[in-house]
């Protein structure tokens, strides 16, 4: 075993070496690449530091002479030490900044075509080696090597991207990041196929099995999940994707200190290392055992967290002299940490191989071993590149493909799709099924290529290729058309419809290339394929990355003009409620439960799941926005995303701005009763009252009517049961408290009453609105009870009601205000949105939009038309109906010269107050300033503004 840490090999910036992050390798094992902390990918030639290797135990000869000398004396010391490489080439092939942040992961693709990349600027960048270009780089003084180029940009997490991984067919690519999102990649033309946001933490881990059936991911939830995905048969880009198990046992207590989870699966497909797990107290590596998902090894030997493990691609066999009838085969896994330590483990053996310590100054970060299963690179926190080669034979005997490939197809590697689960049956099936095509699928390999490797098998155990070929004939000739067989099961039946004049007609169907061609066609091959020598896995797939992509928008055509800021208007910010995940369509496990390792929902599950959902409808029904302006109670106003937000923020300022997350609150219980909270619904009103006193003589009184809803029950939530008869209708009750227990009327209505609004008019009671749940609102009479109007249906929840000089003005919960004269008996404001003025302001926390809260909404006693002021900003709004639009009624910028004087409207003072109030606020706070008129000319402008204020009022009077 040789360790190497080559000085030139890692990440420097200014001669001071920084932070290293990942290292990968491609598949021939000729390019290593590493990403860091400076933003930069660089690639490297491993046979320039292989040969390195080569002389790492040749001695030193000090009487060497130079290359350019002429030939040594006689007698003189001959040195065999292999020369060291050229000194140009000691350093990277080539160095990429296109990240403008920290480079965290790297991925090479399985046929070593594409290299992905990922940042903690949000952006996955695919990368490709250019011939055509020159390797030129402006401004430095050697020029690259090599030439590699972006060919996409995957823009779709909404925070740091921590890992990256293909699947082994290279058809998909996943990303995972500290969003707690997982996305989906095609990873032929890089469409984004599938959203889960189903962990509740930061995800830093993600690994492909490698008989392509399972991935698993590892998130700071302290659990890792494992998919099951397949692609289904005749479709083009449609995977199905099942939730398999929970792994939470061995991640109980594991610490969140670790900034990376990088896991890894064993060659053969029975075994995945989870790091930073724990037995008791001490960190471990996990071994999770594959088809019961249990962890009964656990890896003990580290002194702190253990954030990476990697298997060595290839099998070992030991003692193959000695037990050649009953051979033993073994796996070697490497792990590292924030211990500074690497050790190497084998399933042979109960205790690590080889434990090197303080062999770096850092902790470690992520670790690739080479094709051939015996040198492996890791990278560090101090900038550093170190590579450990074990001797030949020193981990065993290397086992061929073909044995992995074998192993491989037991698990159904050799299988396009399916979704049959692994059972004993289907392992026999694929024990007899043909041999030929299960290893060309897995090899990636033509048909022909593979069946050339049988014959050749053949003629070593024996068989006479004469017997089957006669000498002297040529091959026969290809057909001019190939033989195709179809598999008449196979075949999909095309739909006949009847048209209008009675003719049948059958629907054409696509003939995609999509469709498995080695299940559905066998072409006899046309010619002779010579076998090439490399035993390396081919993949051919068809780029698409030259075709255009056009998508339409998720919500149509309308969304390009109207805005993006609809999408949170309702304020559902809660990352699981995000319409852009795909968590429902998921199966298996409910992926809303965190302690559930059974497919059966509990009763818990179920429950927590459906508050969500009331959670979401409440929240869009009563929204955060529209509090402080509501007539109802506060209570119903309570949404937990922003109230995380906003704790975020007060943590986020008492932490010198370092950057924290909490979720404090989930929103998975709801922490009130809706339907017991309007049970009984009362309101009273003091107004005057003309009636005769003892002598005859009119008098007015000051006299409480109380209004009493007792509300039915609610209705079913079954539609068939939704039945609107009289079983428990919903009682009004009007009383006052000169009457004693008289009642002046009960009114009976078939819908459950939310608010009531008594309307006094020149200190007399005249109406009662009545609204409803679902926006029913209903007028009557205060002294009889009669109606005045026909019900009014706005279909939606009423927020708040105001009254004044015969004009009724609502707001509902989208955000719509209506206005109705009572006295004429006609509409004057029809759906006007106060979109308009909210949507004005962008408001951005992280990655949500968020609307402003109205603090104050008045009611213009001239016209009925509502003021509105926000908590944005101090400026005053309202809607004008000669114009039909909004206006800025008070400009906060005038309240730098001091308060003007205000006419005897109270209405206008008051507003005009809180909107003076509201930017005094912010001047204390910092958020705006206020100009210092101390000198002549700034007297000018003092006096222009006091003018200017005069006039803007004067037009509100």
């Amino acid at each position: 075993m040789q360790i190497l840490k080559i000085p030139w090999l890692g990440h420097k910036a200014e001669n001071k070496k920084v932070e290293c992050y990942t290292v990968t390798i491609n598949s021939q094992g000729t390019r290593l690449a590493s990403g860091g902390l400076d933003g930069c990918i660089k690639i490297w030639d491993t046979n320039t530091i292989n040969s390195f290797f080569r002389i790492s135990d040749k001695p030193y000869n000090k009487n060497k002479k130079p290359q350019s000398g002429a030939s040594s004396a006689p007698g003189a010391d001959v040195d065999n030490t292999p020369d060291l490489p050229d000194k140009s080439l000691r350093r990277p092939l080539c160095s990429m900044s296109r990240h403008n942040g920290a480079v965290t992961s790297l991925k090479f693709s399985p046929d070593g075509r594409w290299l992905a990349s990922g940042s903690d600027d949000k952006i996955v960048l695919i990368w490709e080696k250019d011939d055509s270009q020159a390797p030129v780089t402006f401004g430095v003084e050697q020029a690259d090597l090599e030439h590699w180029t972006v060919r996409k940009r995957l823009v779709a997490h909404d925070n740091d991207i921590q890992d990256i991984c293909w699947s082994p067919d290279g058809n998909l690519l996943v990303t995972v990041g500290l969003d707690r999102s997982i996305i989906i990649w095609n990873a032929l033309t890089f469409e984004k196929i599938k959203r889960y946001d189903i962990h509740q933490s930061m995800v830093k881990g993600i690994v492909f099995d490698p008989a392509n059936k399972f991935f698993a991911t590892a998130s700071d939830d302290r659990t890792v999940r494992i998919f099951r995905y397949y692609k289904k048969m005749n479709e083009y880009n449609n995977y199905e994707f099942q939730m398999e198990h929970i792994v939470i046992d061995p991640l109980r207590k594991s610490p969140l200190t670790s900034y990376f989870r990088r896991m890894s699966w064993s060659p053969d497909g029975q075994h995945l290392a989870v790091p930073n797990a724990t037995n008791g107290p001490v960190p471990s590596v996990a071994i999770v055992n594959r088809g019961n998902w249990g962890s009964d090894v656990s890896l003990i030997g580290h002194e702190a967290p253990v954030e990476v493990c990697s298997f060595s691609p290839r099998l070992f066999q030991i003692d193959a002299e000695q037990n050649k009838d009953e051979p033993k085969f073994q796996t070697v896994l490497a792990t590292g940490g924030q211990d500074r330590t690497l050790a190497i483990w084998s399933t042979s053996n109960s205790k690590p191989i080889v434990v090197c310590q303080d062999i770096v100054d850092s902790s470690i970060t992520d670790i690739c071993w080479a094709p051939n299963g015996e040198t492996l690179y890791f990278s560090c926190l101090d900038g550093s590149v170190t590579c450990v080669s074990f001797n030949k034979g020193e981990l065993g005997q290397v086992v061929s493909e073909e044995l992995i490939d074998q192993q491989l197809n037991r698990y159904g590697a050799d299988r396009e799709s399916t979704i049959l689960p692994e059972s004993v049956e289907q392992l026999r099936l694929e024990e007899n099924s043909t041999e030929a095509r299960a290893i060309a699928i897995r090899k990636m390999m033509p048909m022909e290529t593979v069946t050339g490797q049988f014959e050749k098998l053949d003629k070593s155990h024996g068989a006479d290729p004469a017997k089957a070929k006669p000498a002297g004939t040529s091959p026969p000739a290809p057909p001019l058309t190939p033989v195709v067989k179809i598999d008449a099961s196979r075949l999909r039946k095309q739909a006949v419809s009847m048209t209008k004049t009675g003719k049948k007609r059958v629907t054409p169907l696509l003939v995609s290339s999509s469709s498995s061609s080695s299940s559905s066609t066998n072409v006899t091959p046309t010619k002779t394929i010579v076998q090439t020598e490399s035993k390396k896995r081919k993949l051919h797939s068809n780029s698409k990355l030259s075709q255009s992509n056009y998508v339409l928008p998720r919500r149509g055509f309308q969304t390009c003009v109207s805005g993006f800021k609809e999408r949170d208007s309702l304020s559902t910010l809660e990352p699981e409620q995000d319409e852009n995940n795909d968590n429902l369509d998921i199966g298996g496990v409910n992926a809303l439960e965190e302690e559930i390792n059974t497919p059966q929902l509990s009763e818990a599950a179920l429950r927590r799941h459906k508050n969500r959902q009331k959670r979401k409808w409440l929240e869009a029904k009563y929204p955060h926005s529209f509090k402080q302006v509501s007539h109802l109670p506060d209570s119903l106003f309570v949404n937990n995303s922003l109230q995380n937000i906003s704790i975020n923020r007060i943590y986020k300022a008492y932490a010198n701005n370092k950057e924290i997350s909490a979720e404090l609150s989930r929103g998975s219980a709801i922490d009130f009763d809706e339907d017991l909270m309007f049970s009984v619904v009362v309101n009273k009103a003091v107004h005057n009252r003309e009636a005769n006193d003892v002598l005859g003589e009119l008098k007015v009184e000051k006299i409480t009517t109380t209004v009493e809803v007792r509300n039915g029950k609610p209705w079913h939530e079954n539609a068939l049961e939704n039945d609107r008869d009289f079983d428990d209708p919903t009682k009004v009750i009007v009383y006052n408290d000169r009457d004693g227990e008289n009642r002046q009327f009960t009114l009976f209505f078939p819908f459950r009453i939310q608010s009531v609004l008594p309307i006094i008019d020149d200190g007399h009671l005249k109406y009662f609105v009545l609204c409803s749940f679902n926006g029913s609102i209903q007028i009557v009479s205060a002294k009889t009870g009669r109606y005045i109007f026909p019900t009014i249906e706005l279909l939606e929840n009423v927020i708040s009601m105001k009254y004044s000089n015969e004009k009724l003005l609502v707001l509902t919960s989208s955000g719509l205000f209506y206005g109705w004269d009572l006295k004429m008996g006609k509409v004057y404001m029809n759906k006007v949105s106060i979109a308009t003025v909210v949507n004005a302001f962008d408001i951005r926390d992280r990655k949500h939009v968020i609307m402003p809260n109205v603090k104050a909404l008045e009611m213009n006693p001239n016209d009925g038309t509502p003021y509105i002021l926000t908590d944005f900003c101090s400026d005053v709004f309202g809607y004008s109906l000669d114009l039909e639009c909004w206006t800025k009624v008070i400009n906060s910028w005038y309240f730098n010269v001091g308060k003007q004087k205000v006419t005897s409207n109270v209405i206008v003072e008051r507003v005009y107050t809180s909107s003076s109030l509201e930017f005094k606020e912010s001047v204390l706070q910092g958020n705006i300033y206020m100009y210092k008129f101390d000198n002549d000319a700034s007297r000018i402008l003092r006096n222009s503004m006091v003018n200017r204020s005069k006039e803007m009022m004067a037009l509100i009077q």
